[in-house]
């Protein structure tokens, strides 16, 4: 009858809607990584690796990768061709150079990554780059080809950390590294230099 194919369906519901429920309430942090757990819009940090509850429907878990990531500046690493928009600048004696950069971070804190700002690892690559050519427009073109590499990283990572600071979007520098630096090619630097006439 039609009342037992309603029991029946109602049952047959109830019982996938358990199941579902059941494999909704577990969830795993690895080692390296942090979760974010939002319960009615207020969240809470988790950091124990292993085998976690949550309240299915009313909780959600956000995770957090906490190892140390990183990108480039100035170079494509899958290509590994030059991106002169990022890579050209000027020197303090008016030359124009290529330098390459690879920077490397990591996630402070899970909560200020997600919430603070949309995209911090993009504010991150935006304050490098201010950084970078803040600094290296205070140095010879010699100084950034030969002696001066050591100090010019020192200065630019001190910078950033600095910027980081004011911020405070939840991650932190743990390196940046002169990867490359060299003269541009004729072709650009005459582009350049007239247009700086």
């Amino acid at each position: 009858s039609i009342k037992d194919f309603v029991v029946i369906g109602l049952i047959v519901f109830v019982v996938f809607f358990l199941i579902i429920s059941a494999f909704l309430s577990f969830y795993t942090i690895k080692e390296q990584q942090q979760a974010v757990v939002i319960t009615f819009g207020q969240p809470k940090i988790v950091s124990d690796a292993g085998l976690h509850f949550k309240i299915p429907f009313i909780q959600k878990v956000k995770k957090v990768n906490t190892t140390i990531n990183g990108f480039t500046i100035g170079y494509d690493e899958k290509t590994e061709k030059t991106i002169e928009s990022e890579s050209l600048m000027i020197t303090s004696d008016f030359n124009f150079i290529n330098t390459d950069f690879y920077v490397e971070y990591k996630v402070s804190d899970p909560m200020k990554a997600l919430f603070a700002s949309k995209k911090p690892v993009n504010i991150l690559k935006e304050i490098a780059q201010s950084s970078i050519r803040t600094i290296i427009s205070s140095y010879t073109v010699d100084e950034v080809l030969t002696t001066g590499k050591s100090e010019i990283q020192a200065k630019i990572k001190d910078l950033i950390i600095q910027k980081l600071d004011i911020h405070d979007i939840g991650i932190i520098l743990v390196n940046i590294t002169i990867q490359d630096a060299e003269a541009p090619t004729a072709e650009v630097s005459a582009a350049f230099k007239a247009v700086e006439n």
